[in-house]
């Protein structure tokens, strides 16, 4: 079993605590590569100690149902379609959850955002998702590593996935592609007039970082997480999460959404818009 690396002591762990006290779905939101998985993993030590059931809902479990020869993962990178038919999903996932869930049951899931992938969890809509996203026991928790830290965790990400220590550790993005997403990142920033243009490469920034997200993210019930300093983990962050129920489409609920969507117009909108 993994062990819980975060200082009972901390700011980090008296955040937690508070967030599992007054919550019962809660987010990680945030790019690839800034410690999503890891803090989840914490989370969920924690709920699972203090005797809550925990559901969780990750993006690189949940676009599997929809990725199929048609719309295969390449590079790294999914397919716009499945980007979008889980993101139809998930809404209705949402409220299935929420009608069969006990008392004490807690959902955990990451929402990176970027390119669409959950987005869907911060625009509005008058559905029964719209009530559990706005209500305050749903939380949104975004982590922001330091430049430091960001470039430690890139050192990581390579290590495990030359050596993983966990089968998904081999699917996680390599370097290169989480670069390539802050690049991504930062080209919304100046859409947004959160940052400005430049010649040059931009290296990562927190500010600006913080700034997309927290825009991408106005409408919900937000919390801003620093982190300065890697946590100790000496297992994977995958690890102890594999015997946990994850929401997952059936093949039949994604090759209906699939269709449906294949035989609509694409959306004329930007991801990030709300």
């Amino acid at each position: 079993m993994a062990a819980l690396v975060i200082p009972p002591d901390s700011a980090l762990h008296a955040v937690f605590s508070e967030t599992l006290a007054a919550a019962d779905i809660v987010f990680f939101a945030g790019l690839p590569g800034v410690g999503k998985s890891l803090l989840l993993q914490q989370m969920a030590l924690m709920a699972i100690a203090a005797g809550r059931p925990v559901t969780l809902l990750q993006w690189d479990v949940a676009r599997h149902p929809f990725e199929t020869p048609r719309y295969p993962l390449k590079d790294g990178a999914t397919h716009p379609l499945v980007i979008q038919a889980v993101g139809v999903w998930l809404r209705r996932a949402l409220a299935e959850w929420a009608a069969a869930r006990g008392a004490k049951g807690l959902l955990l899931g990451e929402a990176p955002l970027i390119g669409g992938r959950f987005m869907e969890v911060c625009r509005p809509a008058d559905d029964a998702a719209e009530a559990l996203l706005r209500d305050p026991r749903a939380r949104f928790l975004l982590p922001v590593p330091s430049v430091e830290l960001r470039a430690h965790i890139e050192a990581q990400r390579e290590r495990t996935i030359a050596a993983p220590r966990h089968s998904n550790e081999a699917h996680d993005a390599p370097p290169d592609l989480l670069r390539a997403l802050w690049r991504d990142l930062h080209e919304v920033a100046v859409a947004l007039g959160l940052a400005e243009a430049a010649a040059d490469d931009n290296p990562y920034s927190p500010r600006i970082y913080a700034a997309v997200y927290r825009h991408l993210l106005r409408r919900r019930n937000t919390e801003q997480i620093d982190l300065r300093r890697p946590l100790p983990a000496a297992k994977s962050v995958y690890h102890g999460l594999d015997a946990l129920p994850q929401l997952r489409a059936t093949a039949a609920e994604a090759a209906d959404i699939l269709a449906a969507l294949e035989a609509a117009p694409p959306p004329d909108r930007a991801w990030h818009a709300l």
